[in-house]
């Protein structure tokens, strides 16, 4: 079994690239659509590090709190991806499999940045990941802390 490592990076070198995409607030009207979105971009790692369920968004209780600081990328009907911004933490930065490597991620960071509210600017990514650590170092952030889960 791979051993479980996130690492916590903050935002330390700001960068002045902006992004002209908008995003929208989740609703309700989005909730099965978002399910299928985010247990698609967690299924592999969840099921290659082991973490049960594979698919987190089980049943609609992962809807009854937190989803008011969700925001959704919509192109033509269809969600590209998704963040989450709580305080000074980006959250759940996803992306739809097909759409990933066209810079839709990059775009949502960016509009995650002009839109935080707080600082220090921080989030976490599963050691995992190495190419949204990537996109994250090439867009300003550090990594300043490992943490086991």
């Amino acid at each position: 079994m791979l051993m479980r490592l996130a690492y916590e990076m903050q935002y330390v070198h700001p960068v002045s690239e902006r992004t002209s995409i908008q995003m929208i607030r989740y609703s309700a009207e989005y909730q099965n659509e978002y399910k299928q979105l985010y247990n698609d971009c967690y299924h592999r790692m969840r099921e290659e590090l082991n973490i049960q369920p594979y698919d987190l968004i089980q049943d609609d209780s992962f809807f009854a709190s937190g989803m008011e600081n969700v925001y959704l990328l919509i192109i033509n009907d269809r969600m590209i991806g998704s963040v989450k911004l709580h305080n000074a933490e980006i959250d759940d930065l996803i992306v739809r499999g097909c759409c990933q490597g066209h810079g839709y991620g990059k775009q949502i960071l960016l509009w995650a940045l002009e839109h935080i509210k707080a600082e220090p600017i921080v989030l976490h990514v599963a050691a995992w990941n190495k190419k949204a650590i990537n996109l994250y170092k090439k867009t300003g952030f550090e990594i300043v802390s490992t943490v086991k889960f």
